[in-house]
């Protein structure tokens, strides 16, 4: 096998216009744009000051005040937490739940030191009694802890 040196002679110029920037080397010509395209993520964006636990506790109080009874599930809470932010991740909801739940034996992974709920049996949760909203309409809500 031989080899041959040759070389070729390449010229060019780069062009920068705003945001497009456009290079021709001989005569091809590749045209580049640096505006980003923005796609719309499904991040979760809250006002100023709110946290994932207020959704939770505003969500269980709903809940409770719709079903005026104070037992719920955490899918419940997640169907109507996730009507009004529909962004909101299942999983994180659910660990977040369980972490304002102290007596759930999960706890302990996802402690937060925040104690709305207490565990009443497999996949069932209640709104702790300090929690409860009064229904502003009547003289006070009525809810059966069974």
């Amino acid at each position: 096998m031989r080899e041959v040196p040759f070389s070729i002679p390449i010229s060019g110029v780069v062009r920068i216009n705003g945001e497009s920037v456009t290079i021709v080397v001989n005569k091809a010509e590749t045209i580049i744009s640096l505006s980003p395209e923005a796609v719309p993520g499904k991040r979760l964006s809250l006002e100023p000051g709110k946290t994932m636990y207020d959704i939770i506790l505003e969500t269980a109080r709903e809940v409770v005040r719709r079903k005026e009874f104070n037992r719920f599930s955490a899918p419940e809470l997640y169907v109507v937490a996730s009507e009004e932010y529909p962004e909101l991740k299942r999983n994180s909801f659910m660990a977040r739940v369980i972490a304002c739940t102290p007596n759930h034996s999960s706890y302990k992974h996802h402690t937060s030191k925040r104690d709305y709920f207490s565990y009443i049996g497999p996949g069932l949760y209640r709104l702790n009694d300090e929690y409860v909203v009064e229904n502003s309409s009547d003289d006070e809500m009525i809810l059966r802890n069974q």
